[in-house]
């Protein structure tokens, strides 16, 4: 699994959106479809180094939402939505083995402007610090 994974799994269970919906706010991971008009997309947008001696690492994803077509508030609120879900969780472990000791933001949330079918698009970047599930092999040392 990937953290893009289990960062959507969050999002759906936390009812932002369904994952690749048709219809409705869909969750999508990589790549922005042309359709539905109101998508949440989530990407892994590099981060910071890993620790090289410890099992410590710290990425970066970014979280893009785009509106209905004529709805700015819709989407803004929708970027909003993910921000409260995502900022500041406890830390836990997710369904891959991975550990989220922390999430916090890298900037607020930003509008991005409309695309060419004029549904308005906001990002939102966040910093994690996660304790890897133990690969096999490694050179770092998993923390107690």
């Amino acid at each position: 699994m990937s953290l893009e994974t289990d960062i959507k799994d969050v999002l759906v269970a936390g009812s932002i959106g369904t994952f690749e919906a048709t219809s409705g706010w869909a969750i999508c991971i990589g790549v922005m479809p042309k359709d539905p008009d109101t998508v949440v997309l989530v990407t892994a947008s590099g981060g910071l180094p890993s620790d090289p001696k410890w099992l410590l690492d710290y990425p970066a994803v970014q979280v893009r939402v785009r509106g209905p077509k004529g709805n700015w508030q819709s989407g803004r609120q929708k970027a909003e939505d993910v921000k409260n879900l995502l900022l500041g969780r406890t830390s836990e472990t997710q369904p891959s083995g991975d550990r989220w000791v922390s999430i916090t933001m890298q900037s607020d949330i930003t509008p991005l402007g409309r695309d060419d079918n004029e549904r308005p698009e906001f990002s939102v970047n966040f910093r994690m610090i996660v304790q890897p599930a133990a690969p096999t092999p490694t050179n770092r040392t998993a923390l107690p």
